[in-house]
């Protein structure tokens, strides 16, 4: 009689569970590396000679490519047998997903108001008749700011 792992291992042997099969490989490369960039890994992919890496964080990402991506093209070599359906020499790159960077805009919640240090009471010494109607403008918001806050 045969075990649950022997019966699970003979499933993945079978052509048409090859995906399953380089997932799982893929997933004992992933072993490789340290442990805080195989937490920040989202999945990874192997298409076309390329083996990508989907990272969270841009920051590792960059010491993956920069570092890492090495170590796994020794793995690949060194330990044919694990890695039967990768190729040899595949391209290797890390990237971070534009839905896990961060956005440009902000949430403003509340706006913030300011209360009035100015009574409104001030002279218009603008020669410039737009100066002058700009000034009377702000005099005459200050003025009504005050009425709607009394």
């Amino acid at each position: 009689m045969k075990n649950s792992q022997s019966i699970i291992s003979s499933i993945k042997n079978q052509t048409h569970f090859k995906k399953l099969q380089e997932n799982s490989q893929l997933n004992k490369l992933k072993l490789v590396l340290p442990l805080g960039m195989r937490k920040a890994i989202l999945h990874i992919t192997y298409k076309n000679h390329r083996l990508l890496f989907a990272f969270n964080n841009p920051g590792l990402c960059a010491e993956f490519n920069n570092y890492n991506r090495n170590d796994i093209k020794e793995s690949l070599k060194n330990h044919r047998d694990f890695f039967a359906s990768i190729s040899p020499d595949p391209e290797i790159l890390g990237f971070v997903q534009h839905s896990f960077l961060p956005s440009d805009e902000e949430n403003v919640s509340e706006i913030e108001s300011y209360n009035e240090h100015s009574d409104g009471e001030f002279t218009n010494l603008a020669k410039n008749t737009q100066l002058y109607e700009i000034f009377e403008s702000i005099r005459a918001s200050i003025l009504k700011n005050l009425k709607d806050n009394s």
